[in-house]
């Protein structure tokens, strides 16, 4: 442990830059659990809040397409792994790790590159900065769709139990039309 403690001390971050908080600035304007954590008065609340999260989502990848964009810089195009970008059916975009040799992908692709003698020490510190910033970005953006796709359902269900609501009051104050 305190071996490792040392090496960390020497290992220097050189090439790649981690987010830091005034990217994420612009974000946590409209980002707030309290914009959850409240009661809902109906369907257009939640329509709302599925935009706000949707338009945090847009904002991660335009992040991740930054982290991406320092992934293809000088020195990292030299490894035998880069980062990627991998979109899902849905509409997310996520983070990964690729093999160049044969497209294999995951983070023990990443993790065998850190283990590699072959890997550069110089390279190590950002490297696992990289992996860091990957695997928070990733989170966040599949926190966001998902609080974006529930809320989306939710405000759905509002609508049909609004709906149902209004052709009951219709049946009350128009009996003799429903019977």
């Amino acid at each position: 442990m305190g071996q490792t403690n040392a090496n960390q001390g020497v290992l220097q971050q050189a090439a790649f830059r981690p987010l830091q908080q005034d990217a994420f600035q612009g974000l946590q304007q409209g980002a707030s659990l309290k914009g959850l954590l409240k009661p809902f008065k109906g369907k257009g609340e939640l329509t709302q809040f599925a935009d706000q999260c949707r338009a945090l989502e847009v904002g991660l990848k335009a992040l991740a397409q930054g982290v991406l964009d320092q992934a293809k810089r000088h020195p990292f195009p030299l490894l035998p792994v880069r980062m990627t970008e991998q979109n899902t059916q849905a509409g997310t975009m996520f983070l990964r790790w690729q093999q160049v040799s044969n497209r294999r992908m995951g983070v023990g692709v990443w993790a065998d590159m850190v283990r590699s003698s072959r890997t550069p020490e110089s390279m190590l510190q950002d490297l696992y900065e990289m992996e860091l910033q990957r695997i928070t970005l990733n989170m966040q953006m599949s926190l966001m769709h998902s609080m974006a796709k529930q809320a989306a359902e939710c405000a759905e269900k509002m609508g049909q139990a609004e709906a149902t609501y209004h052709v009951r009051l219709q049946q009350l104050t128009n009996p003799k039309q429903h019977q």
